[in-house]
This record gives structure tokens, C-alpha cells and sequence, in this order.
């Protein structure tokens, strides 16, 4: 294994010295491994211009397609139409590369899935974007699977391999996420995936003009190799590294001390947030959040991962989970002595915390963005507190206690669910932000760019499968939604259709409700409403699956005074 010393002005922590070893890692199976001298003969600037024109001409139609979508606000294109263009096109780029790199048979599997799923969405043409979606999953999946399988092959070789596999794990969590909305990911995989192409393009690009006489080895189509170089050029100070590692390692300096504090104003914070929850205080619940420390280890284990200090990473993890545990337990055995448990279970501080959306996860994104600029620039301090509200990182510990005590498991699962969201969301989006202002080193970022990306590649896995319930809570309720709105337009149709020469309509909506093969119709007026067999038939064509209709009427009586 090869081993890279670096000099630092800084004295090294005697329990850091293991995680500022610098060690060089086998490249993930299909990618090439960094040379450590420059390599500028003619054939190897003829790959990399090949590789760079691939990546231009993937940004240029990824461009065209947002422009498209853009053009046509109607959907005059239909968005099937143009993810199979792009399957095709972009399947057959990576083809081609494929082709020329004379590459394994695992690497032909994408791009001939990709150009066979783009064909099938045009051989049926008036098929919805369920399909594409389940095709678009599918493929993820399968593309996932091949990076697991190759890393499994070579398992007995270190460091790449476990990247891989990592790598292939989110490609199947991603793929299954997909294949549970499948019509709502197909936007989103077009947008955002054209999003990222033109990103890479740009990047590659601008790299590849700008000076690369420090990194020669360096190909403007590794972007991750570009960024961790070109952001580590602006790296921190060593006294601005030092004061963030000193406010988020709780283990430096008088870490007894510290970490006593830390499980003492948790625990009070559990206490208050537990009363204000019996007591339905919002003001006492806020309070709890401004007091509760947790914010702080959540950073640390953030910051430990992106700076390839893995023990110090584990020590915050730790501190996170015992002080997690503690809130719980004590949240639990308050519960015994708050009077009729069973209405406090049911008003809003509880329920609100136990149904976690897209929403809350998108809160805790920018939350944890906020608290890692924050900490990391000493002038912003002042804006932590607002994150702390913001976040709500104890209310959800507080009532996973008090339902857990009272039996009631269901709501202690979706205030858990809650609490895991914005605890693997912060960290996820806090190691961006800490990579974004430099906090970071060259030599970590890149020499050891397959342990720190394993990490964070491990966060990303666990946003993603929380993310699950969360879109499919998302989908059930946008549907009902739109199962609502449907449904008042078909009733309206029927309404006009017998009822065609009435100057007023004499029936109206009152209230719908729609059940999985039911719409119930409630209307108000002063004549008898039509048999609703008519009805069933525009509601099944209107929602898009076979529907019964039942019509309650409520008479309406008009009086005429002289």
C-alpha cells in the first residue's frame, strides 16, 4: 500500500496521528487510477480529448433539454418523449466509448439497457410515465447490481472495492425509490440529471483551459478529482480549522468536561421539550430547542468524514447516539407522570412530528447547510440559534418517548423516521457546505477520495432510504389531490350534461369523498339529482381507474315571499 507523508505547521493531536495518515487506494473497477507523473504523450491527450468532446456533447443535449421542457410550458412534448430521446442518445454515447476503450461486457450492459429502454417508450408511444419511470428504475437497479457484483469479484483487493459496492447499493436504493413513484421521478431524473451533465461539462471544460501544470495527472473529466483540488486551493486557515474542530470535537481538550455538559443540557432539554408537549406550549418547546447541544456532535460527525478524520467522526457518532438514547429514555419515564397520556398523544406537538414529508427533509437540508456555514465562520455564530429552531432536533427524541409509553408504536415510528431524517440530512449537506469553504485537505481529498467518498456515500444510501416513506406519503397525497380535483370536474361534466338547458344549475357540490374505488358526491339543491350510473363512467375516465359513484342529496327548499 503506498503512503504519502504530508508536512503541516500544525502539531498533530496524539489521537488524531492514526487519521493523518495519508494512504493511496485502488480506483473504483472502470475508473483510471491517478499517475504520480504527468502523462502528456500524444495518445493519452488524444483519450482525454475524446473523453472531454463525450462529456461537452452530453452537457450540449442535456442543455437542449432543458430548453425544451422550458419551451413547452403545456407539455405540447410530452416528457416520456423526451426522456426516451435522451435514453437513446445518451446510451448511445456511452456506447461508443465503451467501444473504443474495449472496456469489460459489465460496462455494456448501461448503455444497451438505455437505448433499449428509450426504443420501448417509442414503440408505445401513448403509454403514461409509469412506464418510463418503472423502465428508468429498472435500469438504475441494474446498473447498481453490476457495480455490486464487481465489486464482490474483487473484494479481496482494498479500497476500491468498497467504494463500489457502496456506489452499487445507492444505485439499487436508488432504483427501488424510483420504481415506488415512478411517474413523479421521471421529471425529476430529466431535470436533475441534465442539471448535473451540464455541471460536469462546464467543469471539465473550464479545467481544462485553466492552468493544470500543479495536477497534471488530473483528467478534466474527473470532476470529483477537479473539485477536490480546485476547492482545496482555498482551504482554511490553520487557526479557522483549529476553532472548528474545537467546537465540534467534543473530545478535545477537557473532554470529560465537555461531554458531561453536553449529556446535562441534553437532558434538561428532553425535560422541557417533554412539559411543553404535555402541555401543548409551543414557547416551552422552542425553548427546548434553543437549549438542546445535539446540533454540535451531528457537525462533528460531518466534519470528521470530510476531513478523513475517521475517529473523530466515530466519537461524535457515538456522543450522538448515547445522548439520542438518554432523551428517549428519560422522555419515557417522564411519560409516567403526565396526566391523561392519551390526549396528549393526539394534540398538535405530537402529531405534527410523527408524519414527516419531502418537506421536513428539504428543512433539514438547508438547516444543516446553515449550521455548517455558521460554525465555520466565526461572524455568523449569532444565526446557530435559528438553526436550532429551525432543525426541531429534540421534540421528535421527546415524543418518541411519550408515545413509546403509551403504546402507541406507529406515531413512535414516525416521529423516529423524523428524527433520522434531519439527522442524516445535516450531515450529508453540512459535509458539502465544509467542503464548500475549505475546510479540507488536498491530500485527504484526494489521495483518500475512496474512504471519504465510502462515507458519505453511506449517508447518501441512508437519506435515500428514508426518503422512501417520504415520497410515498408525497405521491399518496398529491394524488389525493388530484384524485379530488378529477373528480369535481367529472361531476360537473354530468351535471351539465343533465342538466343542459337550466339558465342556474340546480344542484351543486357540497363536499367529495373519494375512497380507493368509491367517489361519494354530496350536493345541495332543490331538484332531485339523476341516477349516477352515468356518473361512475366520466369519474372512472376522469381519475383513470374504474370507480363507483354514489350521489347524497340534500334538498334545498326556496321560499318566495310577496
Amino acid at each position: 500500500m503506498l503512503s504519502i507523508m504530508t508536512t503541516s505547521d500544525e502539531t498533530p493531536d496524539p489521537d488524531e496521528i492514526q487519521d493523518e495518515e495519508i494512504t493511496g487506494e485502488l480506483e473504483p473497477i472502470g475508473e483510471s487510477q491517478p499517475s504520480t507523473e504527468p502523462t502528456t504523450t500524444p495518445q493519452s491527450l488524444t483519450t482525454q480529448s475524446r473523453g472531454l468532446a463525450r462529456l461537452v456533447a452530453k452537457g450540449v443535449l442535456a442543455a437542449a433539454v432543458l430548453f425544451i421542457l422550458g419551451a413547452n410550458p403545456n407539455n405540447s412534448l410530452k416528457v416520456q418523449d423526451i426522456a426516451a430521446f435522451v435514453l437513446i442518445v445518451f446510451g448511445a454515447i456511452e456506447l461508443l466509448g465503451v467501444v473504443r476503450l474495449k472496456q469489460t461486457y459489465g460496462r455494456y450492459i448501461q448503455p444497451v439497457a438505455a437505448i433499449a429502454a428509450g426504443t420501448t417508450i417509442f414503440v408505445w408511444p401513448n403509454e403514461t410515465l409509469y412506464i418510463v419511470g418503472v423502465l428508468l428504475g429498472a435500469l438504475v437497479v441494474l446498473r447498481g447490481a453490476v457495480d455490486v457484483w464487481s465489486a464482490i469479484r474483487r473484494w479481496h483487493e482494498h479500497g476500491a472495492n468498497t467504494w463500489v459496492f457502496v456506489r452499487g447499493l445507492i444505485l439499487v436504493a436508488l432504483g427501488v425509490l424510483v420504481l415506488l413513484v415512478p411517474s413523479s421521478a421521471v421529471t425529476v431524473a430529466v431535470v436533475g440529471g441534465s442539471i448535473l451533465l451540464i455541471s460536469r461539462a462546464v467543469i471539465g471544460v473550464w479545467f481544462a483551459l485553466a492552468s493544470t501544470d500543479a495536477a497534471p495527472e488530473i483528467q478534466p473529466t474527473d470532476t470529483y478529482a477537479v473539485m477536490t483540488y480546485t476547492l482545496s486551493r482555498r482551504e482554511l486557515s490553520a487557526d479557522q480549522i483549529e476553532h472548528i474542530e474545537n467546537n465540534l470535537f467534543l473530545h478535545r481538550g477537557d473532554a470529560k468536561g465537555r461531554i458531561a455538559r453536553f449529556f446535562i443540557f441534553m437532558l434538561l432539554a428532553t425535560a422541557i421539550a417533554t412539559f411543553g408537549i404535555a402541555s401543548d406550549s409551543t414557547a416551552v418547546v422552542i425553548g427546548a430547542m434553543l437549549l438542546a447541544p445535539l446540533m454540535t456532535p451531528i457537525l462533528g460527525v460531518s466534519a470528521g468524514l470530510i476531513n478523513g478524520r475517521s475517529r473523530s467522526a466515530g466519537i461524535a457518532a457515538a456522543v450522538v447516539v448515547a445522548g439520542s438514547v438518554a432523551s428517549v429514555a428519560l422522555a419515557w419515564a417522564l411519560s409516567a407522570i403526565i396526566p391523561d397520556l392519551a390526549a396528549v398523544i393526539a394534540n398538535g406537538q405530537v402529531t405534527s412530528r410523527t408524519a414527516p414529508s419531502l418537506l421536513d427533509l428539504a428543512i433539514a437540508i438547508a438547516a444543516g447547510a446553515a449550521g455548517a456555514y455558521g460554525v465555520s465562520r466565526a461572524e455568523t455564530s449569532d444565526a446557530l440559534p435559528g438553526v436550532a429552531v429551525a432543525i426541531a432536533l429534540v421534540p421528535p427524541l421527546a415524543v418518541i418517548g411519550v408515545t413509546l409509553y403509551a403504546g402507541d408504536f406507529t406515531q413512535a415510528a414516525g416521529a423516529t423516521l423524523l428524527f433520522l431524517t434531519n439527522l442524516f440530512s445535516i450531515v450529508l449537506m453540512a459535509g458539502i457546505v465544509f467542503l464548500l469553504v475549505g475546510y479540507g485537505s488536498w491530500s485527504r481529498l484526494y489521495y483518500r477520495r475512496n474512504r471519504i467518498r465510502t462515507s458519505f456515500a453511506i449517508v447518501v444510501l441512508a437519506v435515500i432510504i428514508i426518503s422512501m416513506p417520504l415520497a410515498l406519503t408525497a405521491q399518496r397525497l398529491v394524488g389525493a389531490a388530484n384524485d379530488e380535483r378529477n373528480a369535481s370536474d367529472a361531476v360537473n361534466t354530468w351535471l351539465e350534461e343533465e342538466f343542459p338547458d337550466d339558465i342556474e344549475m340546480p344542484l351543486h357540490i357540497s363536499n367529495i369523498e373519494i375512497d380507493d374505488d368509491t367517489v361519494t358526491v354530496h350536493l345541495v339543491g332543490w331538484e332531485e339529482p339523476p341516477t349516477s350510473a352515468r356518473l361512475s363512467d366520466i369519474v372512472s375516465e376522469s381519475i383513470g381507474r374504474p370507480m363507483a359513484a354514489s350521489v347524497r342529496w340534500i334538498e334545498e327548499r326556496i321560499e318566495l315571499s310577496s
